[in-house]
């Protein structure tokens, strides 16, 4: 039997995509100015066990980083722009402090204005 010293082992915790999308749901809920996340067509979300948070935000990678994507309703008369940058910045701290991963991007889609 081979002996490796504790540097040349690698360590690596997973994250299931469940986690992950409940991370940058909260992240994005916690935004001021938005008022609910919409879920994906029903059509994928059918073939999802359970659904939970992976109804609303779509995982997948682009290289080792993130890319998350995810469809928003917002309070009417807030300035979209504003409210997006926020909310990506706050998804990308999100997903960095608590598990590590970095996000090449978040795309969001305004669904509609809630009055």
């Amino acid at each position: 039997m081979e002996k490796h010293s504790p540097d040349e082992k690698t360590v690596g915790i997973v994250i299931s995509e469940e986690v992950l999308a409940a991370i940058a749901a909260t992240a994005v809920r916690e935004v001021e100015g938005v008022t609910a996340l919409v879920a994906r067509p029903a059509k994928v979300t059918r073939l999802l066990r359970g659904g939970g948070n992976l109804r609303y935000v779509r995982l997948s990678q682009a290289g080792t980083e993130l890319v998350i994507e995810m469809a928003l309703r917002v309070k009417a008369g807030v300035n979209i722009t504003t409210l997006s940058c926020q909310a990506q910045s706050a998804v990308k701290k999100a997903m960095k402090d608590m598990a590590g991963r970095s996000v090449a991007r978040v795309n969001l889609r305004i669904a509609g204005a809630d009055f």
